[in-house]
């Protein structure tokens, strides 16, 4: 009986040691900036067309000191139901596409310049997840980094989220409806010829193509990726011809010369591939097809245009904008004037970046997705104002830790990763619209090991306390 009380107030005594010491450990990282959201997000354009995403940020702080570094995280989620290829079955997805993401906010009073900050990712979307239509993750993007540069009260709106898919290998006939970024232009002296028949077992794309045979008549092609082939004809009546490809100023990118002549009479080889140019940096370009022999034929059945990868900086034609409601609250901040705030390097930043790319022709769907200048199928790329909110209403929404995504067939909660800010000066204060951004994230401290030590230490202090205890009331009943 004596043993049994003893060791029930040791049991006892080891219980209120252990949840004195639990009550001193913070986990790292509890403290720091919390997300904001979710948000939701109205979207215009094939991928998701009038459909709803959802994603939240978190901001290493909202309290800053004049030079101190801000970073703005986006958590968009895994799988979001909503966005996924409009067409499967287009054999343009036979070898993937290149998936780019820009989530962009805009900072408002404690900046030298107004401007966006742009977190941006890209990640390759395997065959089998584009033809089988399954819901696509957004994937993971960099964190947006701005400097403070001024002491007062400034805020963070959040921009839309702008997607883009540009298929490895995608084939386009000699006459399409425009979309995106993709046209093409024939002039005068170009004949569509319809010819359905069949040459050593292959027939012409589409089964038509384009033709010209005065010397001088000139045809094009925009597109956007990193490369571009001709398809056309080798035959007895072809011409020889030029294929230029630039980006609308010289020099040129890329200049071919070829001779589609075909000495063997009356055999016509079709789908011939003719380069006009590989290895281009991504972007957007306009290949011109010049006839350099009269009466004899130029031909255009199709073109071929590849991407090794993709950005957001030109319309492919799958560009879709996903836009907050204009209501949505601005998440505010506070920079104080610190130590050595006043030779923060704002002068520079404020600069050079809103210089670089202002000739830049990049920097157009940064301005408002609208400004692309082909009209993607479904419509204008910017929401309307009065679309409405969906179910959950912001003004109830609390600060966050973990993301909630709308829409998932099974919702999942993603810890929020919080970047604590610090002194450091971003390589990039901020930039205009449109501009890209650089630097490294501040790396967080880990009290944690030292706050549980602590702890360890309080519980042994408690269990010695406890065993005196006993001792002196077993003496005083006569125990011992």
């Amino acid at each position: 009986m004596r043993w049994e009380r003893t060791r029930r107030r040791w049991a006892a005594l080891g219980a209120v040691g252990i949840a004195t010491a639990g009550a001193l450990i913070v986990f790292p990282g509890t403290s720091q900036g919390s997300a904001e959201g979710p948000y939701y997000f109205k979207c215009v354009g094939p991928l998701a067309d009038g459909q709803t995403i959802a994603a939240s940020i978190s901001l290493s702080s909202k309290e800053l000191t004049v030079g101190q570094q801000l970073v703005i995280n986006w958590q968009l989620g895994d799988a979001q139901r909503s966005v996924k290829v409009p067409d499967p079955l287009n054999p343009n997805h036979d070898k993937g596409g290149h998936l780019a993401v820009t989530a962009r906010v805009k900072a408002h009073g404690v900046w030298t310049g107004q401007g966006a900050i742009d977190s941006t990712g890209t990640r390759l979307v395997e065959a089998d997840d584009l033809r089988t239509g399954k819901p696509l993750s957004l994937g993971l993007v960099s964190p947006g980094l701005a400097t403070a540069e001024k002491a007062g009260a400034g805020s963070i709106e959040v921009g839309p989220i702008i997607l883009d898919l540009a298929d490895v290998e995608s084939t386009w006939n000699n006459d399409f409806t425009p979309v995106g970024d993709f046209s093409h232009w024939y002039g005068p002296g170009w004949n569509l010829v319809n010819d359905p028949l069949a040459y050593h077992g292959k027939t012409h794309y589409g089964q038509d193509l384009r033709e010209a045979k005065n010397e001088g008549d000139e045809a094009t092609f925009t597109f956007v990726g990193t490369g571009v082939d001709l398809f056309g004809d080798k035959k007895n009546d072809m011409s020889e011809f030029t294929l230029v490809t630039d980006q609308g100023n010289p020099p040129d990118e890329a200049s071919e010369r070829y001779n589609a002549y075909w000495q063997v009479a009356g055999e016509r080889r079709v789908l011939e591939r003719f380069p006009a140019a590989t290895d281009l940096p991504y972007g957007k370009y306009t290949v011109t097809v010049k006839n350099q022999t009269q009466d004899k034929f130029a031909r255009v059945d199709a073109w071929k245009v590849y991407a090794n990868t993709a950005d957001n900086l030109n319309a492919s034609p799958y560009r879709t904008v996903c836009s907050p409601e204009p209501k949505f609250p601005l998440i505010p901040l506070t920079v104080t004037a610190g130590g050595g705030g006043n030779e923060s390097p704002s002068p520079d930043p404020s600069g050079n970046p809103s210089q670089t790319p202002s000739g830049n022709p990049s920097v157009t769907p940064s301005v408002t997705p609208t400004t692309t200048p082909s009209t993607p199928p479904s419509g204008s790329p910017t929401p309307t104002g009065n679309q409405s909110r969906p179910p959950a209403p912001q003004e109830n929404f609390t600060p966050l830790v973990s993301v909630v995504v709308q829409g998932t067939p099974t919702p999942t909660a993603t810890t929020t990763v919080t970047l604590t800010s610090t002194p450091t000066v971003a390589q990039v204060a901020i930039t205009p619209l449109g501009g890209a951004q650089t630097g490294e994230a501040p790396e967080r401290s880990n009290p944690g090991a030292a706050v549980l030590v602590a702890g360890a230490l309080l519980l042994m202090g408690g269990m010695l306390s406890g065993f005196k205890l006993l001792r002196r009331r077993a003496a005083h009943a006569g125990e011992r």
